[in-house]
């Protein structure tokens, strides 16, 4: 059980969803909430509501807002800060969690007791309070990605900021032969893709775990070049490491980027095309967007690439 801290926001209900998705993403990923999300009131405008474990500076809160108020026009709204009675919010963040069906894959939490259905390929991931469940439209996108190139045999794959690792298991489902790197800035991250992955029975040789910021660490750097390099992180980022994320893919490679709002698309395809890839398939899913790219003048379908992996 544990106390946490609420910041809340409310923004008219003129404001497009786009436009607060943006708000949304300063408390995830600046401010480093424990959780967000954002919804229509009753009476039509949005509410944001962010769970810290400590009560946050509000000074802070209310500076890292203010470009975005001034960006759109907007005179700065009032915050509210409220202390959460306590309440055992893992058990209620999970119930909120059925398992779902993305294509194949089977995602679902310790608390459904029922097998996973025949025929599909389960993916064991808890909702926490520092991780999703991993149903948020980013990794959908990821996960329909991955099984369009469920022809492909690559022989190394990396999920670059894996989070849960998700997205790295779902690629062992789908390439069991395949060596898999998990890599994330955060240990606390890499300490849940370890527990995830005893969970989903992967064995540690099949799938390997770093410590690294982008490609810092050497492991991370010699397991180069990738087949298939997984980043669902966000457009600014994404845009920023596109030499980098280019340079340690295979020539014949494939390239999932994710995190990107539908607006901002265009902005990150245009930094991998200079870097002479090409967009293969677009993904929407609401207001976001996947890009599954590789190097331009590679063909296009995934069967006309296999690549020959040697077992480890």
């Amino acid at each position: 059980m544990s106390q946490l801290q609420r910041v809340s926001l409310t923004l008219p209900g003129s404001v497009a969803e786009t436009d607060v998705a943006e708000f949304d993403l300063v408390f995830s990923e600046l401010l480093d909430s424990a959780a967000v999300s954002f919804y229509r009131k009753g009476g039509g405008s949005w509410a944001i509501e962010a769970l810290f474990h400590e009560q946050p500076d509000m000074s802070v809160v209310t500076a890292l807002l203010a470009p975005l108020f001034e960006k759109h026009s907007m005179a700065p709204l009032p915050l509210a800060l409220h202390s959460l009675a306590d309440r055992d919010w893992l058990a209620e963040n999970r119930a909120g969690f059925p398992p779902r069906h993305i294509g194949r894959f089977w995602v679902y939490g310790s608390h459904i007791e029922r097998h996973p259905p025949a025929g599909s390929l389960p993916l064991l991931v808890d909702a926490s309070l520092a991780f999703g469940s991993g149903t948020h439209p980013t990794t959908e996108g990821c996960l329909r990605a991955i099984q369009m190139l469920a022809g492909a045999r690559p022989c190394r794959v990396l999920d670059m900021g894996c989070g849960s690792a998700i997205l790295a298991m779902a690629a062992h489902r789908i390439w069991p032969a395949s060596a898999i790197v998990a890599a994330d800035n955060d240990p606390v991250a890499i300490r849940v893709t370890a527990k995830n992955r005893r969970l989903n029975n992967i064995a540690p040789a099949r799938m390997r775990l770093a410590v690294s910021h982008g490609f810092a660490s050497r492991y991370v750097r010699q397991s180069a070049p990738y087949d298939v390099l997984l980043a669902n992180i966000l457009a600014r980022p994404l845009a920023r490491m596109a030499p980098e994320l280019c340079r340690h893919l295979a020539p014949r490679g494939w390239l999932i980027l994710s995190g990107i709002l539908n607006q901002q698309a265009v902005s990150v395809r245009n930094a991998y095309q200079a870097q002479k890839l090409r967009c293969w398939q677009q993904i929407r899913i609401g207001e976001w967007t996947t890009l599954v790219m590789r190097p331009a003048g590679v063909g296009s379908m995934p069967y006309l690439w296999r690549g020959r992996c040697q077992s480890s």
